[in-house]
């Protein structure tokens, strides 16, 4: 189990140096300040022609939050839902955002 502490050590460092500060929210309960890692970037959408269209998605330590679908976070000014957990490794958990 040392090198899985070890592993989340560091995720923790890489975290606090190339996050960035959001809040989340589920429900009506109140806003938790975490630390994220945000990959905003395009992506081709359909099989026809060319449609290119946003993605964002997230990261954070799982011992921060355990996102679920329709949780609401907030980061870099902009406000969404989150869509679909796209992996969760037991430490770092990335997310898909909607809108």
């Amino acid at each position: 189990m040392e090198a899985w502490a070890d592993f989340a050590a560091a995720s923790r460092e890489l975290l606090a140096t190339l996050g960035e500060q959001g809040t989340v929210v589920r429900g009506a309960s109140a806003p938790v300040t975490l630390m994220l890692y945000v990959d905003d970037a395009v992506q081709d959408v359909g099989q026809y022609g060319r449609v290119v269209g946003n993605k964002r998605v997230l990261g954070m330590l799982r011992d921060d939050w355990q996102p679920s679908r329709g949780d609401v976070i907030t980061v870099r000014g902009r406000t969404s839902k989150v869509e679909e957990i796209l992996t969760d490794d037991g430490i770092v958990v990335t997310v898909v955002m909607h809108g």
